[in-house]
Order: structure tokens, then C-alpha cells, then sequence
């Protein structure tokens, strides 16, 4: 009698994945041609192929031979794997970039269920990695971003952070940040002790000091010092709408609601956040050091990426693919009972559903639920007695102390 309804599970299980991987495909076969962040990086590369500024509007549209309005953002270093693919045609070059994404998601999907969420199950991870905080990967296949690249090499680097290979993790966050930078970040991992390693200052300045290089060095040398500079077309982040659901964004908003308006604007959102990231880490720190007395390495690289994204002024909504399996790992510690996953992963997919339903409801609320949603569930966790957690090291499951 049992085993009837555990094969009806199975069954539906697979037929949801099945369902939500052809949504994928679709979806992705559909946008091949509109990925205009991508279609920014191919003009770069070739303008930059052919001796041209490609920090220059004017150099990427006289190589697309009309007008175009997106400008390349990253350093000159990030334009060598578009350099690579510069004699595919267009739309090849559209087709394999989009398939290389969709590729790096099913492996973070399993990756992640496999090694961070094992009890909370592959439809529960599949849902939230899909669908979660505002459908924010099938935002980046549309918009053909490098958040997905970024994300993949971010979390081969965690994995190599939890199993110890410091060395391989320093390299991999290193080729991370090339792109955007900013993930040079998690280096500070580096400086927390985990069961094999104390913390090492001397590895993540060795590690800070290759990205200077990386991203520095062809500035002062090479063609690269004759171009215009990638620091000069980095939007602010003061800018709203739904690819900016960040912490900065919402304190913009919060100080429009006052009625702060004109140049007074940038530094009161800037106050507004600092106290917000202030009072966060505050609020924080009984967790943290419950944290490094464990020294749970798991537990540390699901912190960094909740830390990052709540912090971050800018991650853009793409930006949030990144938290994988934190709801899960948090969420189902919470719960009582791990099959409950389906269901945390429905709360933190719920909007990205009805946004892949057209079902679009334009408010604040809306816009900001991917960083409103993430915040809730860090504050529920570090406000419990955090010897409460215990995340029982080897089994890959999270339990609350009863």
C-alpha cells in the first residue's frame, strides 16, 4: 500500500521536471536573438578586433551599422572570451552563448542539491534555482548577461572553499571578479577558519593583488591605454526599476517617499543605506560568531552569498541567481519537517511564476520581493538562539534543536 503513493511522488516529480525543463528550453530557443547584453559584448569584441574603442558608442554602432545604445561595462580583460568568438557568425555565437547558460544552471541545480540542500530535493531546488526571486536566471538568458557565467564560476569556487582547496577557490573567485569585479568580494572567505585551515590573511592578498593585475594591467599596457576606460559607462547606483531590486535601490525609494528629491538625493539614500548595512551586520554578529566557532564551511559560503545580496548596491536582478539553494538551506531548517522544501522554494518562486504567466503586478513591493524575501528569512534565522542551528556536519541536514 505504501509503495503506490511513493511511485505516484516519483512520478509527478519527474513529470514537473520535465515540464519546467521544457519551459527552460523554450524560453531560451525563444530569446536566442534578443539578448542584447550579449549582443554589447560580441560588438565590443569585434570593434576592439578591429582597433577600435569599445568603450566608444560610436565604435559599437559603427561596427553594428546602426544605432545602438548599450555600451560595454566590464574591464578590457573580459572581452578576451568574446574576443575568441568573434569569426562565429552572430547568430551562432547567440545560440552557444545562451546553450552554455542553460547548461551552467541544470549543473548548479544539481551541484546544488547534491552538496549544499541533499534532504530538500531536486523539484524544490529546480523550482527556486528557475523560478526564484523574480525568475532572476530566465531574466539573465533573456538579457544574455554574464550573470550566469559569473555564478558558475562563483559556486565551482564555494565548492572548492567547502572540500578545502583554498588555492582553487582563490583562482576561480579571481576569474569571477573579471567581470564585474565586485565578487572579488568573497576572497574574504579566506579569512575564516574552517576544520583544515586557519584563516589566511597572506592568500587573499596574494589573491586581491592578481586581480589588481588581471583588470589593472592591460589599462597601462597594450591597446587597452588608448581606450576610453570601462569605469566611465558603470551606470550609478542610484538607478530604480526592476533590474535594480537592491538594497541601495530601496533606500532611493524609501528617501522619495520623504519627499527628498534633486542632489540631496544621493546622499541621504547613501545614509539610509549605510544605516541599513550597519544595523544588518549588527543584527548579525551573534550568528556570524556562532559561525566561526563551528567552522562549517557549508554553512559560511551560504552566509557570503545572503550577506553579498543583501549588501551589494547593485547586484541587479540577475545579480540574485546566485543565492541558490540559501532559501533551502535556511528554509528547511526552519521547517518541521525537510520534505517541506517544495514548499519554501514555491514562497521564494511564487512571483517569478506569475511573472512567467504574464501576470505582472507593477508595485514596490513587487519589484523589491526578491531582496525583501531573502532579508526575512536571514533575519528569522539569526534572531533565533543561533546554538539552535545545527546544520550536522556530513549529512547535509539542518535541524533546529527542539
Amino acid at each position: 500500500m505504501t509503495k503506490i503513493p511513493n511511485v505516484m511522488r516519483a512520478v509527478l516529480r519527474a513529470v514537473a521536471l520535465a515540464l519546467i525543463a521544457l519551459y527552460v528550453l523554450t524560453f531560451a530557443l525563444k530569446n536566442v536573438a534578443l539578448q542584447w547584453d550579449f549582443k554589447s559584448y560580441m560588438l565590443a569584441a569585434r570593434a576592439a578586433f578591429a582597433g577600435l574603442d569599445p568603450y566608444q558608442i560610436d565604435s559599437l554602432s559603427a561596427i553594428a551599422q546602426k544605432p545602438v545604445s548599450i555600451p560595454f561595462l566590464y574591464p578590457p580583460i573580459a572581452l578576451a572570451p568574446f574576443v575568441t568568438m568573434v569569426p562565429l557568425s552572430p547568430e551562432i555565437a547567440a545560440m552557444a552563448w545562451i546553450a552554455l547558460k542553460c547548461w551552467i544552471l541544470l549543473a548548479l541545480i544539481v551541484a546544488w542539491k547534491r552538496g549544499i540542500v541533499p534532504e530538500a530535493g531536486v523539484l524544490a531546488m529546480a523550482i527556486v534555482a528557475v523560478f526564484g526571486w523574480n525568475a532572476a536566471a530566465l531574466a539573465d538568458l533573456r538579457s544574455g548577461n554574464v550573470a550566469l557565467i559569473e555564478c558558475g564560476l562563483l559556486w565551482a569556487a564555494l565548492f572548492c572553499f567547502i572540500a578545502e582547496r583554498r588555492g582553487a577557490f582563490a583562482a576561480l573567485v579571481v576569474g569571477a571578479a573579471v567581470f564585474k569585479v565586485m565578487p572579488a568580494a568573497y576572497l574574504l572567505l579566506l579569512l575564516v577558519p574552517t576544520p583544515r585551515h586557519r584563516p589566511e590573511p597572506a592568500r587573499l592578498l596574494w589573491a586581491a593583488a592578481a586581480c589588481v593585475v588581471l583588470i589593472g594591467a592591460p589599462l597601462l599596457i597594450g591597446p587597452a591605454t588608448r581606450w576610453e576606460g570601462f569605469g566611465l559607462n558603470i551606470p550609478w547606483a542610484y538607478a530604480l526599476g526592476d533590474s535594480n531590486p537592491s538594497a541601495f535601490a530601496l533606500a532611493v525609494t524609501v528617501a522619495g517617499a520623504f519627499g527628498v528629491t534633486g542632489e540631496s538625493m544621493k546622499p541621504v539614500a547613501a545614509g539610509i543605506w549605510m544605516a541599513y548595512v550597519i544595523v544588518l551586520i549588527a543584527v548579525s554578529v551573534p550568528y556570524l560568531k556562532d559561525a566561526w566557532r563551528a567552522k562549517d564551511a557549508r554553512r559560511w559560503v551560504v552566509i557570503a552569498v545572503v550577506l553579498d545580496l543583501l549588501i551589494a548596491p547593485r547586484p541587479m536582478s540577475y545579480g540574485f541567481v546566485r543565492l541558490g539553494p540559501a532559501p533551502l538551506f535556511f528554509g528547511c531548517a526552519l521547517l518541521p519537517r525537510p520534505g517541506w522544501g517544495v514548499l519554501v522554494a514555491l514562497i521564494f518562486a511564487a512571483q517569478g511564476l506569475a511573472l512567467s504567466a504574464h501576470q505582472r503586478i507593477d508595485t514596490t513591493l513587487v519589484t523589491f520581493s526578491p531582496l525583501l524575501l531573502t532579508l526575512g528569512l536571514w533575519l528569522i534565522v539569526v534572531l533565533r538562539r543561533s546554538r539552535e542551528f545545527d546544520p550536522r556536519p556530513g549529512t547535509g541536514v539542518n535541524t533546529l534543536s527542539r
